[in-house]
């Protein structure tokens, strides 16, 4: 059975090779690791939550030629994705101001209540959203009744912001900014909300840097314009006291939350106390465990990797039918969903041409105790630290 890799050898060694590290007893010989399929969506669906009782909801996110959708789904008991809550909130239609509706729904998120939080930018891309359409909601799981909405003025949203993945630890929510780099805190206790490091370089998607699909496929529309997206991906621990974000590109960055959360705390002093953890191939989405083990969506090589806290890593799966594989999820029985948009087919990603193909998969595993020997730990719910 292979080892951890190490820290400088890591990425390479897997990128390279492709392999997919086996998990059981020392001395096993490999073993495929089988994904089964979760849920079939005739929507793109880029986000996956699930509740304690298992109740599965989707994000269907409004991309360029994928207008024709209701934005967020429940999985029925049949398997079929039906839309929620329902009514108008699942209705929008251009030229509607999308206050009151899901017009694009970019996160989906299910913590310690068991209430649903939505993520929603307001407006398809290229587009400018109207004021108030973009905002965090919350509904109840089961009812589909909302439980609260909050939208942001100017100096939390400037302009050209888009409100990208959300966490919630204890009383507070942590949003990542993929619009123009940076971190919205909002404390739920006293309703107040801070942006941090608006626009700062180590948030914002590198120059040089490019998004790449399967094989190290530039990503470009016909006009070999690339996609630029700037902090994306977020994760919190378990304990609360670390944050992690990164731009698809990479690198992973962590920043203690103490500071980030304190008003006191000037922005310069924060930009210093931004750790860089790793660099990291393009990625669609993350998930951590109980135990500070990072999963990083891999799109280059079609897989799962595992981000130790000590910097090893290893393939948790390798999969062709992971195509773009995007934002994870880790259930209360330790099963990780993974949703497969199929991100690098869109038009404006591949030359001008949408190969994307319904149904849109979502696929699931149960999660070993152990990979090489190394423990894994239990979903991250955001209970207070």
């Amino acid at each position: 059975m292979q080892a951890f890799l190490s820290r400088r050898g890591a990425l390479r060694g897997l990128v390279a090779s492709g392999a997919c590290l086996s998990i059981g007893s020392a001395g096993a010989g490999p073993k495929p690791r089988a994904l089964s399929i979760a849920a079939r969506s005739p929507w793109l669906c880029n986000g996956v939550t699930v509740t304690r009782g298992g109740g599965i909801f989707l994000g269907l996110p409004r991309f360029a030629g994928h207008d024709e959708t209701p934005s967020l789904a429940k999985v029925d008991t049949s398997g079929t994705p039906r839309p929620f809550p329902g009514g108008p909130w699942n209705e929008w239609r251009h030229g509607e101001t999308g206050q009151d509706a899901f017009v694009m729904v970019n996160s989906v998120h299910v913590f310690d209540d068991d209430t649903l939080w939505v993520v929603d930018q307001g407006a398809p891309p290229g587009n400018t959203p109207a004021p108030g359409a973009q905002k965090l909601v919350q509904v109840d799981a089961v009812t589909g009744r909302l439980l609260s909405v909050l939208r942001f003025g100017t100096d939390i949203l400037p302009p050209g912001a888009q409100m990208n993945d959300l966490r919630v630890h204890g009383e507070v929510i942590y949003v990542t900014d993929s619009g123009v780099g940076g971190v919205i805190v909002h404390d739920l206790a006293n309703g107040r909300t801070i942006r941090r490091l608006s626009g700062h370089p180590s948030l914002r998607q590198q120059k040089t840097a490019a998004m790449k699909g399967k094989g190290g496929r530039v990503l470009a529309d016909d006009h070999d314009e690339r996609p630029t997206v700037h902090s994306d991906m977020l994760e919190v621990t378990d304990a609360g006291d670390w944050i992690y974000l990164s731009a698809p590109t990479g690198p992973l960055l962590r920043l203690p939350t103490d500071p980030l959360r304190d008003r006191n705390v000037t922005d310069e002093r924060l930009a210093g106390l931004i750790e860089t953890v790793a660099e990291i191939p393009t990625i669609g989405g993350t998930g951590i465990d109980t135990l500070g083990n990072l999963l990083l969506s891999d799109v280059e090589n079609r897989q799962i990797l595992v981000l130790a806290p000590t910097g090893e890593r290893a393939v948790l799966v390798t999969d062709d039918r992971l195509v773009s594989p995007d934002a994870l999820f880790i259930d209360h029985n330790r099963r990780l969903y993974i949703p497969a948009p199929q991100i690098e087919y869109l038009a404006q990603h591949d030359g001008g041409e949408d190969r994307t193909n319904a149904p849109f998969l979502v696929f699931a595993m149960d999660l070993p105790t152990s990979l090489d020997g190394h423990p894994l730990g239990a979903a991250v719910t955001g209970r207070p630290g």
